[in-house]
C-alpha cells in the first residue's frame, strides 16, 4: 500500500503498522504482508506462476478466500481444507481436488521463488535469485544486515533497507512461522563439483 501525504504517518491506516519508506522517494510503505488492504494483491503475486505457481488460484478465488474470512495472508494457504473450498462459488469435488493439489505442490518450490512471492518491496525474480544464491534459507535473510545485502552486486540501500524492514516486522515474521510449519521452508542447495559417473 502507498501512501501520499503532505504529513507522513508513522502508521499504516489500514492496519495500524508501522510504515517504511525509502531515502530519495516520495512514498511511503506498508511493510505488512498480512495487511487488509493489500491482502489480496500479495496472495495474488505469492500464487503468480513467478513466485509459488499454483495453478487455479485467480484473484477472483482470492476475492472469495478473503472475504469468507479463510485466508487472512498467504501461508493460511496451507491450512484450507477441502470443506472450505467448497464453500465458495463455482466450486465442485474436483475443482478443489485439483487446487488443492496445487497448494501441496508450491511446497516444493525453490527458494528464489519463495522470496520473490514474499512480495518485499523492490525484489524481484532476478534479485530473488540472488538472494537465494548468498542466503541457505529464509532464516539466515531474515537476520542479514544491510551492510551484508548492499554487499550483493546490483543491491543499493534502498532495496536492503526494503528487505531488512520486511523481515523487522511481527507481523510477516509470524507469516514465516506460519510457513515453516506448514513444511514451506525450501533451502538453496549447493551445486556439487563431483563429476558425475556414467
Amino acid at each position: 500500500m502507498c501512501i501520499r501525504d503532505s504529513a507522513p504517518p508513522a502508521h499504516c491506516p489500514a492496519c495500524g503498522e508501522a510504515v517504511g519508506h525509502s531515502q530519495n522517494e516520495v512514498a511511503w510503505y506498508c511493510v505488512n504482508a498480512s495487511c487488509p488492504a493489500q491482502i489480496v494483491r500479495n496472495i495474488e503475486h505469492f500464487a503468480s506462476r513467478g513466485a509459488m505457481n499454483i495453478v487455479g488460484l485467480g484473484i477472483k478465488i482470492v476475492e472469495q478466500l478473503v472475504n469468507k474470512g479463510l485466508v487472512h495472508d498467504v501461508a493460511d494457504l496451507y491450512s484450507l481444507k477441502k470443506e472450505d473450498l467448497l464453500q465458495l462459488e463455482g466450486f465442485a469435488e474436483k475443482k478443489a481436488d485439483n487446487l488443492l493439489a496445487s497448494i501441496e505442490a508450491s511446497k516444493h518450490r525453490l527458494l528464489s521463488q519463495l522470496i520473490y512471492g514474499l512480495g518485499i518491496r523492490g525484489v524481484g525474480e532476478v534479485a530473488a535469485g540472488e538472494l537465494a544464491k548468498r542466503f541457505n534459507d529464509l532464516d539466515a535473510l531474515s537476520k542479514a544486515g544491510k551492510e551484508e545485502i548492499e554487499s550483493i552486486e546490483g543491491f543499493g540501500p534502498n532495496i536492503a533497507e526494503s528487505i531488512t524492514n520486511w523481515f523487522a516486522n511481527d507481523k510477516n515474521r509470524t507469516i514465516l512461522e506460519k510457513l515453516r510449519k506448514a513444511g514451506v521452508w525450501p533451502q538453496m542447495e549447493s551445486i556439487s563439483t563431483t563429476p558425475k559417473t556414467l
